[in-house]
């Protein structure tokens, strides 16, 4: 007897259903590192007192319009390379498909963890790198210069994966998945959580 193979969730379909089941569980402060058309927010508890942080300049003024209308949420106008929040002083923040186009990498997630407070988590959904060597990471390549170029920045061959696995925030849950593209492509994505360690490590344990 043959095998049904299930198409995946569209990219749309994945985020939507991240949002919608992560999302309603986060309490506290919340950061929204690059909020784009801040539809996170409709999906934080009432009680959530939310950041919106967006670096482009007609995003960041139709969120301001959003907060205006919402009590506890403020938008700040800034990347996520440098955040203008004290050190911590976040009890979570969320990426949904904003990693694979800030400047750096590397910065924006030094700076995340540098907000969250100690234990402080970070919630994560982002299209990754396809697996090294493949059709799909050729041609996530090939189109980079094209994506960087005309959406904002994005760039579909990043890996992700290591700068979070770098980033010195502690791996709660990380785990890969795929969603449906354009002519059945399908397009790998990373779901995860990761928290602030409580202290910094000794230097028997950094060794």
């Amino acid at each position: 007897m043959q095998r049904a193979h299930l198409r995946p969730a569209s990219v749309a379909e994945v985020r939507s259903q991240w949002r919608a089941r992560v999302l309603p569980t986060l309490h506290g402060t919340v950061l929204d590192v690059g909020a784009g058309d801040g539809s996170s927010r409709t999906h934080l508890p009432a009680d959530a007192s939310v950041t919106l942080l967006e670096p482009h300049a007609t995003s960041a003024r139709r969120l301001e319009r959003l907060a205006a209308r919402s009590a506890g949420v403020r938008v700040l106008p800034a990347p996520a390379e440098s955040i203008p929040l004290p050190a911590a002083s976040v009890d979570t923040a969320i990426c949904c498909l904003v990693l694979c186009s800030v400047m750096d990498q590397d910065l924006a997630l030094e700076e995340i963890r540098r907000v969250l407070r100690p234990g402080g988590r970070l919630f994560v959904l982002e299209h990754v790198a396809a697996r090294p060597g493949s059709w799909a990471c050729r041609g996530q390549r090939l189109i980079a210069p094209v994506s960087r170029r005309f959406d904002r920045g994005c760039d579909p061959a990043r890996d992700t994966e290591a700068a979070l696995r770098r980033s010195g925030l502690r791996v709660v849950d990380l785990r890969r998945l795929d969603a449906a593209g354009p002519m059945g492509v399908r397009i790998p994505h990373l779901e995860g959580v990761l928290a602030r360690p409580d202290r910094a490590p000794s230097a028997s344990e950094s060794a």
